[in-house]
C-alpha cells in the first residue's frame, strides 16, 4: 500500500496512467455508455460515482495545458445551458487538482464517441446517474 493514495487507484490503473503520454486521452464512462463503442482496454472501478473516479485519477493525472479544454464531456441531458451536476463536479476537481481553472467541452454523441475510440484506456464505474462520460486529455507534469 502506498501513502495518500485512493483505494480505486489500482494497479493496473497506475500503471495505464503511467504508460499514457502527453497529449493521449483517456476517458471516463459510467454503466449505461455503449460497450459496443469502447475499443481501448477497460478498467473496472466498480460501484463508485464518476465524482470519486475523477478525484482519484485526477490526483496523479496532469492535464494538458496546451489544450484550452483539455476536459470533454458527454452530456445526455439535452439541456445546452444546462451543465449537469456531475460536469459541474469534475470540473471543480479539476481545477482543484491542477491548481487553476480548467475549460470543459460538451460534445454531442457522435463526436464523443469518435473522440473516445482514440482513448488509450477507458475506465468505467458502476454509476450511472445522470449519463455523462468524460475524456480527459493528458498533460505532462
Amino acid at each position: 500500500m502506498l501513502k495518500n493514495l485512493s483505494p480505486l487507484l489500482s494497479g493496473a490503473l497506475l500503471s495505464a496512467l503511467d504508460s499514457m503520454d502527453d497529449g493521449d486521452m483517456l476517458t471516463l464512462v459510467g454503466s449505461g455508455y455503449p460497450v459496443q463503442e469502447i475499443v481501448s482496454p477497460v478498467i473496472h472501478l466498480g460501484e463508485v460515482t464518476t465524482e470519486a473516479a475523477a478525484d482519484a485519477i485526477l490526483s496523479v493525472f496532469p492535464l494538458d495545458n496546451a489544450d484550452p479544454s483539455p476536459i470533454m464531456f458527454l452530456d445526455l441531458g439535452g439541456e445546452p445551458y444546462d451543465v449537469p451536476d456531475v460536469a459541474f463536479a469534475v470540473n471543480g476537481i479539476a481545477s482543484d487538482a491542477e491548481l487553476r481553472r480548467v475549460a470543459m467541452t460538451r460534445l454531442e454523441l457522435d463526436d464523443f464517441v469518435a473522440l473516445a475510440r482514440q482513448s488509450v484506456v477507458t475506465v468505467r464505474v458502476g454509476s450511472d446517474a445522470p449519463p455523462c462520460a468524460f475524456l480527459l486529455r493528458k498533460g505532462s507534469c
